[in-house]
């Protein structure tokens, strides 16, 4: 499931570090469309500057959690079954998958998908409005890649991809529900113990 989640994350190749502005909070299912069986089932829930990416088993039990903070570029894993969590100062993947940001201007996201596109050599172009499982989105075509053009749709209210296909798959959000979302769920829980680094084997020199 955590390879689930880091494909997932994937997605985060780059980083938007802007004020969310009006975006409203959410949560919703993310659905794999290039998957023939969605094995595994996948929320998010986003409030201002922070994600989070919850892996769920068939029975509904979460059993893998990231949080991402779109401000400082970080992120968290959190293992509930051993009550651990890991920290992370890079909560991307570099050069995979199509973004995941909340845009200032849904109206004109090209100037800021440039900013955290890979040295700013991506390119973007606003395709226009579409209706997306009800919804009113901006469809942009960006190429994150030389050659590779991706299409991406911005929520109008929600200021937040709803669909994407990427080189590494293509998915979109269901079941959208805003409403707030309480500040625990992107905050390491009582309890949890940060997971110890891993120790080196690397032999002490000998003593003279």
């Amino acid at each position: 499931m955590f390879r689930l989640i880091a494909r997932i994350v994937a997605l985060l190749s780059s980083l938007c570090a802007c004020a969310a502005n009006a975006q409203a909070d959410f949560s919703a299912d993310i659905v794999n469309l290039s998957a023939a069986s969605n094995t595994f089932h996948t929320k998010i829930f986003s409030t201002k500057e922070k994600l989070r990416f919850q892996g769920e088993d068939k029975s509904g039990r979460t059993n893998s959690i990231m949080i991402v903070n779109l401000a400082t570029r970080t992120s968290i894993v959190l293992m509930p079954q051993q009550h651990q969590y890991v920290e992370n100062k890079q909560a991307q993947i570099p050069g995979q998958g199509v973004t995941f940001f909340q845009a200032k201007n849904v109206e004109d996201a090209c100037g800021e998908y440039q900013k955290i596109s890979q040295a700013g050599k991506g390119k973007c172009r606003k395709v226009g409005h579409e209706n997306v499982n009800g919804r009113d989105t901006v469809k942009y075509e960006v190429s994150p890649e030389k050659g590779n053009t991706e299409p991406i749709w911005i929520d109008v209210k929600l200021q937040f991809p709803v669909k994407w296909q990427s080189s590494v798959g293509k998915g979109e959000l269901r079941n959208i529900r805003e409403e707030g979302q309480p500040a625990e769920l992107f905050a390491i829980p009582p309890g949890y113990t940060k997971k110890p680094s891993a120790i080196s084997s690397k032999p002490k020199p000998a003593q003279p």
